[in-house]
């Protein structure tokens, strides 16, 4: 994972491979009323997720759910959810088990788009501190909207980028909102490095279908965060479950 790693590099390697989990609160966890939950935290409730390994994202009524598969080994790398007008994608890391990682990701993309000639702001969201920023698109000189937010869990790492009119306002991406509220993280028990993604895995109804993919496939689709700088997808390529 491809997170600039200039800031705090000293606590960083410290803490560089995580470490078993203690029975004590994380230093970094978001004492919200609803999720994103650890999975210890979950509600029992009637909510049918997708277990897409480390996430279990909720299929709500109305949302097209992608994933963003490498071309290569057809491992998902991130989660692309739709209601046909916003676009959000969610990806999960490994964090430290001492402090969240959202403070110094944040500060880096501020300086990487800063030093780009870009403009990012900073704003009060549901979640704390978020971005919003202008993310490139497939056409030359073109940008979209994005938001982008951070969520720091028990040793996992929660990113969201919002793009569509959700980005500009999230109550025109009720939706969305709602799936990052019922999101369940699932971050097991191996020690990984600080800012790892977290493993993810095909339903294997939409495993078949990257299966039976030919060749003339050209791999195209939207990428909720194409171009976000140190975040490259290279060879990927959408997988999509209705």
């Amino acid at each position: 994972m491809a997170f600039g790693r200039r800031r705090r590099q000293e606590a960083d390697e410290a803490d560089f491979i995580d470490e078993e989990p203690e029975p004590e609160e994380h230093a970094g966890a978001v004492d919200n009323p609803r999720g994103p939950y650890d999975v210890d935290d979950a509600p029992r409730d009637d909510i049918h997720r997708l277990d897409v390994g480390a996430l279990r994202v909720p299929a709500l009524e109305g949302a097209q759910i992608q994933f963003q598969v490498e071309e290569t080994s057809g491992r998902p790398m991130s989660v692309v959810v739709a209601d046909g007008h916003s676009a959000m994608e969610l990806a999960v890391f490994a964090a430290p088990k001492t402090r969240g990682l959202w403070d110094d990701v944040r500060a880096e993309i501020i300086e990487q788009l800063q030093a780009n000639g870009g403009s990012p702001h900073t704003v009060d969201g549901r979640y704390g501190r978020e971005l919003e920023l202008a993310l490139p698109t497939p056409v030359p000189g073109q940008l979209v909207p994005g938001r982008m937010i951070g969520i720091d869990g028990p040793r996992w790492f929660v990113r969201a980028v919002m793009t569509g009119p959700g980005a500009l306002d999230p109550s025109r991406a009720p939706l969305l909102e709602e799936t990052l509220r019922q999101l369940v993280v699932v971050r097991g028990d191996d020690a990984m490095p600080v800012r790892d993604p977290l493993p993810l895995k095909l339903p294997k109804e939409v495993a078949d279908h990257v299966e039976g993919l030919g060749d003339d496939d050209d791999g195209t689709g939207t990428d909720a965060t194409s171009g976000r700088p140190q975040m490259p997808t290279p060879g990927a390529r959408i997988a999509e479950l209705r």
